[in-house]
């Protein structure tokens, strides 16, 4: 049973294509963190994303365990289409455990400058937030909003030698603009 199992799992792995690293520009990587995107488009898919957070909501303790994953496929080399979503299991003090669906959103982001010697990228995205979509119990049925937004990454590899002992440094961040409902 184990040698059929395993049989079929290298099967499966012997046609998935190798990983390839993005987010690069130059001799700097640009990685994503956990509060915000790396400044460069790739095929991805993010499964799970698990997490948890514990805050107040009116005078009561609210705790709410996410799910969440993400799908982004290349239409092009520079700008990628994506769907992503969760799972938002909701407890309270006053209320019964409610769970359902949170705001699904779908994105369009390019990468609109890539500077290899200066180690520079930058993206913008636009965020479609579908509204009435998701479980309105635990914040997922909000209207529909648009939410632009712009990535960046700047290493400082080009920086002149008298500043040599900065050069392994870079910065990443991110601008995400109000939900325009």
């Amino acid at each position: 049973m184990f040698a059929r199992w395993l049989a079929a799992t290298m099967s499966v792995l012997a046609g998935v294509p190798p990983a390839d690293a993005h987010g690069i520009a130059g001799n700097r990587y640009f990685p994503g963190t956990l509060t915000f995107d790396d400044p460069a488009v790739a095929d991805e898919l993010i499964l799970p994303n698990f997490s948890s957070l514990a805050h107040t909501n009116n005078n009561e303790n609210v705790v709410d365990n996410v799910f969440a994953g993400a799908f982004t496929r290349l239409l092009t080399d520079k700008l990628g289409i994506s769907v992503d979503s969760s799972w938002i299991q909701r407890n309270r003090t006053s209320f019964p455990q409610q769970a359902g669906f949170g705001l699904t959103s779908l994105s369009l982001k390019g990468q609109v400058l890539e500077d290899d010697p200066h180690e520079a990228l930058v993206a913008a995205s636009l965020s479609w937030g579908i509204g009435r979509l998701g479980d309105q119990a635990v914040g997922g049925g909000r209207p529909s909003a648009l939410q632009p937004g712009v990535f960046f990454g700047k290493g400082l590899g080009d920086l002149p030698d008298r500043m040599a002992w900065l050069r392994p440094f870079g910065v990443a961040g991110a601008v995400m603009g109000l939900r325009a409902e």
